[in-house]
């Protein structure tokens, strides 16, 4: 916890530490410059965090109170940062070993955990936090604990992996977790022709996105119909200048594929388009840019089965269940958040990062067989390049596969 607070772009305004213990994360917050309420219901890690920060000379702008979640803690005004080493212990681990003390400590609790009691918090008291707040969260991941980053992202809060360190059969990571837009909704609209176009008009600072609950005239790639229904997925991110002239149209094209698949618990096939498990179309990608610098990032995702013109294609029912078109934008919206959104507190992903990610996604469908067939020649799939072709090995070369003309997979 205390590398990932200290690889944070910013050290200004106030910060809350929940759970303090002896006071090492309060006195890492104090020495970068922060202002601190740290808090703990034990109160001899309360006087044990007070006498480490006036040993170090950091009791300056620092406030140690006995408090925790469900304990007296309320969120104060203006808080910037929010920082908690989550207990995670089991409690039929601890059960009898320890005193209550200690197990309010060490020990999670059942349902969502104490971290689902934070969020539960900071909705009530939203208007305390500043719109730009970051919460980082220590999750014990493996084996997995009640509290859960997943519970934040079923939620729609951008949750990325900052740090992460395994300690014999466990492993920890740190969460980086924040409301997408920080304050900026979505341009929500009853109906629109294309959502593509709307979001033409709303380049700027900030995160930018455009919901439809009826889209007239969606489009896919080289300008094909995208049939959608109302109750369907369709949206548009306008992603800033700094994305835009960083990485290659192709590479966000199939990154954010391989993210917004992922959210929706289905494949992705190169290059955009989203599949469920038996190979029927779910959504699709759709990356333009014209007359800014901004590049617009289209997203199609069909909610139910249907059979129409030809076309047998499938939807999110089968992966989410029940879920209405806005739960699943907002968890679409948190998955690209996650990795694009710039908050100024942490750095933006990397070409390599993308590769990964985009790797990753198509992986899912390369390992159960699939292959392409390009004229008339096999190839083997093998990676991504920085353009977001596809890097293949046939029998007597390799070659970069850039384009759909003439490309069949074999499934």
């Amino acid at each position: 916890m205390c590398k990932a607070v200290a690889d944070l772009r910013r050290s200004d305004g106030l910060a809350l530490e929940i759970g303090c213990g002896s006071g090492a994360v309060t006195l890492v917050l104090a020495s970068l410059g922060w202002d601190v309420l740290a808090c703990d219901v034990n109160p001899f890690a309360v006087a044990a965090t007070r006498g480490n920060l006036e040993e170090h000379g950091l009791q300056e702008n620092v406030e140690v109170v006995e408090a925790g979640i469900n304990d007296g803690l309320e969120i104060p005004d203006n808080t910037t940062l929010i920082v908690w080493n989550l207990p995670y212990l089991e409690p039929e681990v601890t059960k009898g070993r320890l005193d209550s003390i200690e197990e309010v400590s060490f020990t999670d609790i059942k349902g969502g955990g104490w971290s689902e009691l934070l969020m539960e918090l900071l909705t009530r008291d939203n208007d305390a936090m500043n719109d730009d707040c970051l919460v980082l969260l220590l999750f014990r991941t493996d084996p997995k604990s009640p509290s859960s980053p997943f519970s934040w992202k079923r939620s729609g809060w951008s949750a990325r992996s900052v740090a992460s360190l395994r300690l014999g059969g466990e492993r920890l990571q740190v969460f980086a977790l924040w409301e997408p837009g920080q304050g900026i909704g979505p341009r929500e609209l009853e109906r629109c022709d294309s959502t593509m176009d709307e979001a033409v008009s709303i380049g700027g600072d900030g995160w930018q996105r455009v919901f439809a609950h009826e889209q007239a005239r969606g489009r896919g790639r080289r300008g094909s119909e995208w049939k959608s229904r109302r109750g369907d997925v369709s949206a548009t991110w306008s992603l800033s200048p700094e994305v835009a002239g960083k990485f290659s149209p192709g590479l966000l094209q199939t990154s954010i594929g391989a993210i917004v698949s992922n959210a929706l618990g289905a494949e992705v096939k190169w290059p955009n388009d989203i599949m469920s498990d038996d190979i029927r179309k779910m959504g699709g990608i759709l990356v333009e840019s014209s007359g800014s610098e901004n590049i617009r990032v289209g997203v199609g995702v069909n909610g139910r089965d249907f059979e129409e013109e030809g076309i047998n294609a499938s939807g999110w029912s089968n992966t989410l269940g029940e879920m209405s078109g806005v739960e699943v934008f907002r968890t679409i919206d948190a998955s690209i958040s996650t990795h694009f959104e710039d908050t100024g507190w942490l750095p933006m992903p990397t070409v390599d990062e993308l590769l990964d990610i985009s790797w990753r996604g198509i992986s899912r469908q390369l390992s159960r067989g699939a292959s392409i067939k390009l004229g008339d020649t096999n190839l083997r799939p093998v990676g991504i390049s920085t353009s977001g072709g596809l890097e293949a090995l046939g029998r007597e070369s390799s070659r970069i596969v850039d384009d759909l003309d003439g490309l069949e997979w074999l499934f």
